[in-house]
């Protein structure tokens, strides 16, 4: 094999090569867009109680519930809405809740055993996922909800 037949076989396995691996990359590029998990402020779940409205800031008596969330084979939730914001406080990050919201649960980032990504939407940027964490473990540490 001449010099020649051995550089045009090495220019044509690394293009190959190429095509293969650039789809994949684009991919995964596409799956990690916003990705990055929220591990800081405080993370706001909505809970619509209905009915006469208590006192802004005091207990429902309720807990937050997530029993109705979609989960995978291994029984974690695959994407429960929440809302979250890096170093958010209270009030910035109950912007954008929907007002159909009665009364809320917060807690502090990070949620153990959980990934929390932000997921905005139209109407409120500070929407977020929360996956990878059971319906059980996920209202033991949200627990009560707060009248909005």
């Amino acid at each position: 094999m001449t010099s020649r037949s051995i550089s045009l076989a090495c220019l044509l396995a690394l293009g190959m090569a190429c095509a293969v691996a650039l789809p994949a990359a684009a991919q995964d590029d596409t799956a990690q867009a916003g990705t990055k998990p929220v591990t800081s402020g405080v993370v706001i779940r909505g809970v619509t109680l209905g009915g006469p409205r208590g006192v802004a800031g005091t207990s429902t008596g309720k807990q937050c519930d997530f029993s109705g969330e979609e989960v995978n084979q291994s029984g974690r939730m695959t994407g429960a809405s929440v809302n979250c914001r890096p170093g958010g406080n209270l009030a910035n990050t109950l912007a954008g809740l929907p007002a159909r919201f009665d009364a809320y649960c917060a807690i502090n980032a990070p949620v153990k055993s959980a990934r929390l990504i932000q997921a905005a939407v139209p109407g409120n940027a500070n929407h977020c996922d929360l996956s990878g964490i059971t319906p059980k473990d996920a209202t033991g540490q949200f627990k009560g909800a707060i009248w909005r």
